[in-house]
């Protein structure tokens, strides 16, 4: 199953009610993103989400605390995707109480979680590079995040044509990265260059994760291991202190 995050900065944020921490959000528009990819708004299915409607923080699945709100409307409305937010505010959680003092500023930015149906997603070229016009994709959540970071690694990255569910397995480990959750790797604690670490991962993994995917075909056949092991193998290249953390 291809998870897939697409960020937006809000166009459009507005704080309803400060006292019960309510904010309303545009968190998905049909803008091509810095990947080169459009995200058809009439073609969301939100069943699922209606079902369990969770404001994260960071597309992070691991903490009880990361779910710092709940979204109490999410429709489209013309080429927007709208949501209604009520953060939990005032309730020991920290991190719902510092995520709606930026919304309440303007400085939050949100990301859609969701699976694309690939039967009705059509390839489209974006300078030089395959990117895709989603036509049809399952919201699974929506985040509060920060800033996207690493955008020429990641942009890199999509020059290479990947299969897209490798493509998501490496952005993921790049915006780890990128977004400084670096326990795993065990980092000095003195300050590292993510983007430039990245960038090198990125020349590093192309040859050998591209052998995954023969004549750069988006075929199904691509062991998701093996990339995984490669983007390992890399970091241990570029990072001289890296160790598994597991």
């Amino acid at each position: 199953m291809t998870h897939i995050v697409k960020f937006v900065r809000p166009t459009a944020l507005k704080l309803l009610d400060e006292k019960a921490g309510i904010i309303s959000a545009v968190v998905s528009t049909e803008d091509v993103d810095r990947d080169g990819d459009i995200v058809r708004q009439n073609g969301w299915d939100l069943t699922h989400f209606s079902t369990h409607p969770i404001l994260l923080s960071s597309h992070n699945y691991r903490g009880l605390t990361n779910q710092i709100g709940e979204w109490t409307q999410m429709k489209v409305e013309g080429t927007e995707l709208i949501g209604e937010a009520k953060y939990y505010i005032g309730e020991g959680n920290e991190e719902a109480d510092w995520g709606f003092k930026l919304a309440s500023k303007g400085r939050a930015a949100f990301s859609v979680g969701f699976v694309p149906d690939m039967s009705k997603a059509k390839q489209i070229e974006a300078n030089g590079n395959i990117s895709y016009e989603f036509q049809g994709q399952e919201l699974l959540e929506v985040s509060q995040v920060t800033v996207p970071s690493n955008p020429q690694a990641l942009q890199a990255m999509k020059g290479m044509h990947l299969h897209p569910e490798v493509e998501v397995l490496v952005e993921e480990m790049l915006g780890d990265m990128a977004r400084g959750n670096l326990v795993e790797f065990k980092l000095p604690p003195e300050p590292i260059d993510a983007d430039a670490i990245a960038l090198k991962v990125v020349a590093l993994i192309k040859d050998d994760i591209q052998k995954l995917v023969p004549n750069h075909q988006h075929t199904r056949t691509v062991s998701l291991p093996d990339a995984e092991s490669i983007v390992r193998e890399a970091m241990r290249q570029v990072i001289p202190e890296y160790r598994e953390g597991r």
